[in-house]
């Protein structure tokens, strides 16, 4: 049997390694991101602008999660 691919949305559009690649970033981006300050939990409040929870610092990383 054919392994489910996680992208959501989609249906049976734009093919499946596109669908793939973008299941792959949404994983990662749905996990607890971990702010470099402190070591508590950021939140992604726009594209690359982020805040923690913890400290209530805010900085830019990377758009999707924290590299």
């Amino acid at each position: 049997m054919a392994k489910k691919i996680t992208a959501r949305g989609f249906g049976a559009r734009y093919g499946k390694k596109v669908r793939e690649k973008y299941g792959k970033v949404e994983a990662k981006q749905r996990k607890k991101q971990e702010c470099p300050f402190c070591k508590g939990i950021a939140k992604r409040i726009s594209k690359g602008i982020w805040k923690c929870k913890k400290c209530k610092k805010k900085f830019a990383s990377g758009a999707y999660y924290i590299e």
